[in-house]
C-alpha cells in the first residue's frame, strides 16, 4: 500500500458520531464506522470507495395522509413531537470522490438481512467480486426494513409494537424516507440525482408491495425511485403491512393476492377493480420498471409470473405499460446456478448451473440509461399466448428423456388474501397456471436465452423433482431447476433411446461449439441483453463446460 493510500485509510477510519439532518422524517443519523474498502484500491475510472456504517432514526407522522396506509400507525406510541419513531441499520458504499461517481444511488432491498445486489459483481476475489457496480460508479445503499432479521445479519429495523404486534408497515417508510433523504436533502451523508432499487425474491415482492401501497411518493409528494428491478418475485407481494406480519417467514413465499398485474383490471373472483400501479395511491410518481423472472416463478405454483403479463384469469396477454418491461431469463432457476453443476442431492436431477447475472448486468445498465439519459431500453422478452409459447402444463412439449419425468401434471397454487383490500376477500381460490413452452431439447423458447441455453450441451429447466430418498418424488424442490446433459455420442443416444441429439451430432468440434457460443453472445450484445465486456467470461465458462462433458481434446 502506498503512503497516500495509508493516509486515506487512516483518515476514513475516523468515527463520526452524528450527522445533522434537515428533513422532518429523518431525525438523526449516527455513523459508527467510516473506512476505505479494498485497502483503498481504485475501481476503474471511479477510483477508491468508502463504506459508511451506522444507524438512522425516522420520525413518521401518523397524521400525514401518505402514511395512513400503514396498519396500526395511528395506535403506535408517539415521541414528544407527535411522531412514531423507527431506527434502522444503514450501510453505504460510495465513491471517495463523489464527482467520479455516476450520480445514481442503487438501493438494495436486503433479503433477510443479506446484501443481494452485490451479486451484480461477478467473479474476482474478495467480497466485491470484479467490482462491476463500483467501476460503474453507483452509490450502494442498504437500510433496514425487516424487524425480525436474526441478530447476526447486518441490516435490521426496530419498530414499535401495538398489542404485541410490530408495526411492520414502517418497513416501507424506512426505504422511502432514506431514499428521499439522499435525493433531496443537501445535508444527507451522500447525494444522488437519481435513485434505482433492486430487490430479489422476497425483496422483489417487497418492491411490488411498495409500489402498490403508494410509497414511491414521499411525504412531500416527490418521486422516490426513478427505476426499479423487482427480481424473481413473480406476481406475488409481501404481507408486511398487517398485524402479526413476519417478513422473514417462509410462509410468506405464497403471498400471491389480487391484483397481480400493473393495470387496473376486474378480479374474476370478487369483481373488484384494482392494479399494482392502477390505484389512486400508486398512480403518481411511477418509476421505470424491469420485472425479471426465471422458470421457477412460472412452475412454482404460488408465484405465477404469468399473471404479471396476462389477465387475472390467465386467459390472454396484456399490453404492458410504457414505463414497464418484462424479461424472462430462459433456462434458469430462482438463484444463479453453480458450476460445475451440483449433484442431485435432494433432487432427482443435477442442479441448473446457468448464471443469469451476466444478463442482469446488461439490464441494470439499460435501466440506468433509461432513467438518466432517456435511452429506450430493449423490448420485453417473455412467453406470450399470442406467440404460442405460453401454455398449460399439460401442453408442455417436454421430450421423453429416459428416467426423467415431465412436470406436465402440475397445478397452480392457491392465492392469498389481500389484507390491504376488501378485508382479505378472494383468498383460498385456485391460481391459474401457464408455463413457458420448450423446444425439442426441453429448453424454453421465449425470453432472453443465455448463450449456453441458446447453444446447449444440456437441457436446463426451472423445475426439479424431489429425490425419492428425501421425500415425495411427485413434489417439486423449492426454487430449484434441473440440468440434464445431452448424450455425448450418437451411439450413447441410440443405446439410451434419448430423443435429444447428441453433442457429437450437434457440433463438429470444441472450436465449432465455442464459435456458436460467441455468435449467440454477440447477438445478445447487439440486442443489449448482454454487455460486450462480459462475453469473454461466458466463453471461458462454456469452454470449461465442454471440457467437463466431452474432454479438452
Amino acid at each position: 500500500m502506498t503512503a497516500m493510500l495509508r493516509t486515506l485509510v487512516a483518515t476514513l477510519l475516523v468515527t463520526v458520531v452524528s450527522v445533522p439532518v434537515l428533513r422532518a422524517d429523518v431525525l438523526s443519523v449516527d455513523v459508527t464506522e467510516r473506512h476505505a474498502i479494498a485497502d483503498g484500491s481504485g475501481f476503474g475510472d471511479t477510483g477508491a470507495y468508502e463504506e459508511l456504517v451506522g444507524r438512522i432514526t425516522f420520525g413518521i407522522d401518523p397524521a400525514d395522509p401518505r402514511n395512513q396506509v400503514i396498519v396500526n400507525l395511528d395506535r403506535a406510541p408517539l415521541n414528544a413531537d407527535g411522531l412514531v419513531e423507527a431506527t434502522a441499520d444503514l450501510r453505504i458504499l460510495t465513491p471517495a470522490d463523489s464527482q467520479r461517481g455516476n450520480g445514481v444511488a442503487l438501493v438494495d432491498v436486503s433479503n433477510r438481512g443479506r446484501l443481494t445486489a452485490l451479486g451484480f459483481n461477478r467473479g474476482g476475489s474478495g467480497p466485491y467480486g470484479d467490482g462491476f457496480l463500483m467501476r460503474e460508479g453507483y452509490t450502494l445503499v442498504w437500510v433496514g426494513w425487516e424487524f425480525d432479521v436474526p441478530a447476526e445479519r447486518e441490516i435490521r429495523l426496530e419498530v414499535p409494537s401495538v398489542d404485541g404486534n410490530p408495526v411492520g408497515g414502517l418497513g416501507f417508510a424506512s426505504v422511502r424516507d432514506v431514499t428521499s433523504w439522499i435525493k433531496y436533502d443537501p445535508s444527507a451523508l451522500v447525494s444522488a440525482e437519481h435513485a434505482l432499487t433492486f430487490g430479489s425474491s422476497q425483496s422483489g415482492r417487497y418492491l411490488r408491495t411498495f409500489l402498490y401501497l403508494g410509497f414511491n411518493s414521499d411525504t412531500d409528494g416527490r418521486q422516490v425511485f426513478d427505476g426499479m428491478i423487482p427480481h424473481i418475485a413473480g406476481s406475488s407481494r409481501l404481507d408486511l403491512n398487517q398485524p402479526g406480519a413476519a417478513p422473514i417467514s417462509l410462509g410468506m413465499f405464497d403471498a400471491t393476492a389480487f391484483p397481480f398485474a400493473d393495470a387496473a383490471l376486474p378480479d374474476p373472483v370478487t369483481g373488484t377493480v384494482d392494479g399494482t400501479l392502477g390505484n389512486a395511491r400508486s398512480r403518481p410518481n411511477q418509476p421505470r420498471i424491469f420485472y425479471t423472472n426465471t422458470g421457477v416463478e412460472y412452475w412454482g405454483g404460488g408465484r405465477v409470473a404469468t399473471l404479471v403479463h396476462s389477465t387475472p384469469d390467465g386467459a390472454q396477454d396484456l399490453t404492458l405499460q410504457d414505463n414497464v418491461r418484462f424479461y424472462f431469463l430462459a433456462g434458469t432457476q430462482h438463484g444463479p446456478g453453480a458450476f460445475p453443476p451440483p449433484p442431485p442431492g435432494n433432487r432427482q436431477e443435477m442442479g441448473n448451473p446457468t448464471d443469469y447475472w451476466w444478463n442482469m448486468r446488461a439490464l441494470l445498465t439499460s435501466l440506468k440509461d433509461w432513467v438518466v439519459d432517456d435511452v429506450e431500453p430493449p423490448p420485453s422478452r417473455h412467453p406470450r399466448f399470442a406467440d404460442g409459447n405460453l401454455v398449460a402444463p399439460a401442453q408442455i412439449a417436454f421430450p421423453a428423456i429416459p428416467d426423467v419425468r415431465s412436470p406436465a401434471d402440475r397445478e397452480g397454487g392457491v392465492r392469498a388474501a389481500n389484507h390491504d383490500l376488501d378485508g382479505g376477500a378472494g383468498g383460498g381460490t385456485a391460481l391459474p397456471m401457464f408455463v413457458p413452452q420448450v423446444d425439442a431439447d426441453g429448453n424454453e423458447i421465449a425470453g432472453i436465452r443465455h448463450p449456453e441455453v441458446a447453444v446447449p450441451l444440456a437441457t436446463y429447466t426451472g423445475w426439479n423433482f424431489t429425490n425419492p430418498d428425501n421425500g415425495d418424488p411427485n413434489t417439486l424442490v423449492s426454487l430449484a431447476g434441473s440440468y440434464i446433459p445431452f448424450p455425448a455420442t450418437r451411439a450413447q443416444r441410440e443405446r439410451t433411446r434419448d430423443p435429444r441429439r447428441s453433442i457429437e451430432e450437434r457440433y463438429d468440434s470444441r472450436e465449432d461449439f465455442l464459435t456458436r457460443i460467441e455468435s449467440a453472445g454477440e447477438a445478445l450484445i447487439g440486442d443489449r441483453y448482454l454487455l460486450e465486456a462480459d462475453l469473454p467470461a461466458i466463453l471461458e465458462r462454456a469452454a470449461q463446460h465442454w471440457d467437463l462433458l466431452v474432454g479438452a481434446n
